[in-house]
């Protein structure tokens, strides 16, 4: 998965960019008091269990989206900062993804095979 660095506040966090996630979840312990809001969401977790929990106003610094965001606040997520399809968020990082190709057994046969060139007419010769 990708993970990058991001700031909130004054310190760093472990940012996940989520795309099955439709909020933006933060580490409990990394939010402030002063932060919450003192309203709460119904949140459905991957695992299927619903929870309620509270959510707080935040500000992060992240390659997917930097400013102020309303957050879930999770006790143990997986990472930092989970951001999901929220308005105004960032897909393409330009970060550089490494990739491997393949040939298939089909394609190596092909390219084994000699190839057959077209019969043309030399028209010059003719002149």
């Amino acid at each position: 998965m990708p993970v990058c660095i991001g700031m909130m506040g004054d310190q760093n966090v472990a940012v996940l960019r989520d795309m099955g996630c439709c909020a933006v979840v933060i580490k409990s312990n990394l939010v402030n008091n002063d932060q919450m809001t003192g309203r709460t969401e119904t949140c459905i977790i991957i695992d299927g269990t619903v929870r309620r929990v509270e959510d707080a106003e935040i500000e992060i610094e992240t390659p997917y989206y930097t400013g102020q965001v309303k957050a879930v606040c999770i006790q143990n997520p997986l990472y930092d900062v989970i951001i999901g399809n929220v308005p105004c968020v960032i897909d393409d990082t330009n970060d550089k993804t490494e990739t491997q190709a393949v040939v298939t057994r089909s394609q190596a046969k092909k390219e084994a095979k000699p190839v057959n060139h077209l019969k043309s007419l030399k028209i010059w010769e003719m002149m």
